[in-house]
């Protein structure tokens, strides 16, 4: 690991992952995004699920939601995070298993799992391809995956397109128009914390086409790509 990298992690888990909750994960078009993934794998009991960059976990309590009776293993490169998500699902009553581990590199057997999702992750990971390859590879033939990839560079556009939709959600919720903003502000205002990552080396975005011919090369054709505009993110899911 280069100096970088190391500076990274330890950004992750004293900055990033600690104020996360507090943050991004309070954003409506955040948890839309997780909800609308998770649904798109349709989880049944004794499935074994593999989280690729789990975070702090929020997205294993919305499958908890579903199915209590899923196995779920979590990986990510953050300490912190991991302790985040295995302390949230044990408050659930669900031990879950969560291990240090690379997305480009993931140490378990090919087609070790049933369902494989991989949320706003492919932003901070080197090679996306690579990853892509580990993740089908883990995956049981004719299991589900579910991935989504940046569609358009990180940057202010997003931050704007975050408070935007949570203003005009809070404002259609019945909440005051000015409650709703500053609602939405201090959400931001917190999240200032993230200024770090528009400096760190611009990841790859990708176009429709790009995706497609990428998956068309990796799989059996049996995916279908979408968009969400407000986290300007590509949705890939099939079945391997």
């Amino acid at each position: 690991m280069c100096f970088a990298q190391k500076i990274m992690r330890v950004y992750f888990d004293f900055a990033y992952n600690v104020t996360y909750d507090f943050t991004t994960g309070r954003f409506d078009a955040y948890r839309r995004l997780q909800r609308i993934c998770i649904n798109k794998l349709k989880l049944r009991d004794a499935d074994r699920v593999l989280c690729v960059g789990v975070g702090t976990g929020n997205e294993v309590l919305h499958i908890l939601q579903i199915s209590r009776n899923v196995k779920i293993v979590g990986v990510d490169y953050s300490k912190t995070a991991l302790q985040k998500a295995y302390s949230k699902a044990l408050a659930r009553g669900k031990e879950i298993e969560v291990l240090i581990m690379d997305a480009q590199r993931l140490e378990f057997a090919a087609e070790s799992f049933d369902k494989v999702l991989c949320l706003h992750v492919m932003d901070f990971i080197d090679d996306n391809k690579e990853a892509t390859t580990e993740i089908l590879r883990v995956l049981k033939h004719g299991g589900q995956f579910v991935i989504t990839y940046p569609s358009s560079k990180e940057g202010l556009r997003l931050g704007v397109n975050l408070l935007s939709d949570s203003v005009r959600r809070g404002i259609d919720s019945g909440k005051p128009r000015i409650r709703a903003l500053s609602e939405a502000l201090a959400q931001m205002l917190v999240g200032f914390v993230y200024l770090p990552l528009l400096f760190r080396p611009k990841r790859k975005s990708y176009s429709r086409s790009e995706l497609g011919a990428m998956f068309s090369k990796l799989t059996t054709g049996n995916f279908r790509i979408e968009e969400e505009p407000v986290y300007q993110d590509f949705i890939v899911h099939g079945r391997k």
